[in-house]
């Protein structure tokens, strides 16, 4: 962004209306200092804003202000308890334990009920979400896994499963808690269905499970002593580094 475009958000006259496109496309080109600046202005003209709200606490996020993100996620439920499950979301990061059990299960619980009302000709839209769901209860299967809380890890388990039988993520963190309860055989079944979804894709894929999952991946097999699967994994990461 030039120095005139800076000096224009002190001197232009904008609506909140204008300024939210102007701060999500900073935060494509990864502009965060400036989107803030801007996202700033626009909740000193609208305090109550959700969109505003969850905005800057996303930009906060990506420069690590998180207190100030919690605030203004914290203010955007505050707002709007009922409606719009992203601020669960994010809250559920930036907590821990119990806290961010608690705000995933409400994000969850939102999307949801968002799920049951696509129509049946949304598919993508089903799709999309039912990957969001089954992500969060991901996460919420790592909390309780470190808890050793295995009773609510394999619930979880069997509600991701049944909302996205095609998640790469859930197969491997079932491998986790098989591993964890010393069932290997179960585990590396788990893995090799994990693998099996999404080995053959296309680089770039967006059903291809993120670089620190796959980091991940390749433990859990070495782990499991599938020397093989783990070295495919690790040359398909090679290769992504290398471009």
């Amino acid at each position: 962004m030039s120095a005139t475009d800076k000096n224009n958000l002190k001197t232009v006259s904008y609506t909140v209306s204008d300024l939210l496109p102007k701060i999500s496309s900073l935060i494509d080109t990864c502009d965060y200092q400036l989107a803030l600046q801007f996202a700033k202005r626009a909740l000193s003209m609208e305090s109550n804003n959700i969109m505003v709200l969850e905005i800057l606490g996303m930009v906060e996020i990506e420069l690590g202000m998180y207190d100030d993100a919690k605030e203004h996620f914290l203010k955007a439920i505050s707002i709007s308890p009922n409606q719009g499950y992203s601020k669960y979301m994010y809250m559920g990061q930036l907590c821990e334990g119990l806290e961010a059990i608690k705000n995933f299960q409400c994000g969850v619980n939102l999307m949801i009920d968002e799920h049951k009302s696509i129509t049946s000709s949304s598919q993508d839209s089903q799709e999309s979400l039912s990957r969001k769901i089954s992500t969060a209860l991901c996460s919420m299967i790592e909390i309780y896994l470190t808890d050793y809380a295995e009773s609510k890890c394999e619930e979880y388990l069997n509600q991701a499963l049944e909302i996205d039988p095609i998640n790469p993520e859930v197969y491997q963190l079932l491998a986790s808690v098989r591993l964890s309860q010393q069932r290997n055989e179960e585990a590396k079944i788990a893995l090799e269905k994990s693998l099996s979804l999404w080995i053959n894709l296309e680089p770039g894929d967006p059903l291809i499970p993120s670089y620190d999952i796959r980091i991940s991946l390749v433990k859990l097999l070495l782990e499991l002593s599938q020397y093989t699967q783990a070295l495919s994994v690790l040359e398909i990461l090679q290769k992504e580094n290398d471009q």
